[in-house]
């Protein structure tokens, strides 16, 4: 934080010189501000020529207030803090809930932390937290349990339904095909034998008749 404050006091210094008055006598640069704002007070340039030469007495007792309010104050301060340091401590009593107003600058700090850091900040990304614990992640976690539970159940199906209803009807016709099987060797001496087998067994149904 050094480099920033320090070039901020750098250029707090510099401002001061900008638009110095007028009855000091300096131009160029020191009345740059005045020269670039003329043109936005057009009107009231032209008022002030109309109403005559520019009065230095009111810059002079401008400044000579602005200097003897900071010397009063610094003079009050070094005699209530410095002379008798009892006075500030009675004040307090006296004051009260004052005192303690203005010692907390006005509890401004305190609101802006209530409103805004532990309210809109701390508070809202607690309820951020939980929208993305139960909202977010709860609709990934489903999703992610809807596709775990879908995918069983298809495994389950392809294996016991559609794997089962493949396996029964293969079982089936292996069953059914099974005495076709036996008669159906491949075999030209088991063909003729079996067509002997018939003849003679038709010959002996006619001659048995």
């Amino acid at each position: 934080m050094t480099v920033p404050l320090t070039a901020l006091a750098i250029g707090t210094v510099l401002a001061g010189w900008i638009g110095t008055p007028k009855l000091w006598g300096m131009s160029g640069w020191f009345r740059g501000f005045e020269q670039w704002l003329e043109p936005s007070f057009a009107s009231a340039a032209v008022e002030a020529a109309k109403e005559g030469a520019h009065d230095a007495s009111i810059e002079w007792i401008l400044m000579a207030v602005s200097v003897a309010v900071a010397i009063i104050g610094m003079a009050i301060a070094r005699f209530l803090y410095h002379i008798r340091p009892e006075i500030p401590g009675a004040i307090e009593a006296r004051s009260g809930p004052v005192h303690r107003m203005l010692l907390n600058k006005w509890y401004v700090d305190e609101a802006y932390d209530f409103l805004f850091v532990n309210g809109f900040a701390k508070g809202g990304g607690r309820l951020l937290g939980a929208f993305d614990r139960n909202v977010v992640d709860g609709g990934v976690n489903g999703a992610g349990w809807l596709t775990r539970f879908s995918s069983s159940f298809s495994i389950w199906w392809d294996t016991w339904i559609v794997d089962g209803a493949v396996r029964l009807t293969s079982l089936i016709v292996k069953l059914t095909s099974y005495p076709v099987r036996i008669v159906q060797t491949g075999r030209v001496q088991a063909y003729a034998l079996f067509v002997v087998i018939g003849a003679l067994a038709f010959f002996g149904y006619y001659i048995a008749r």
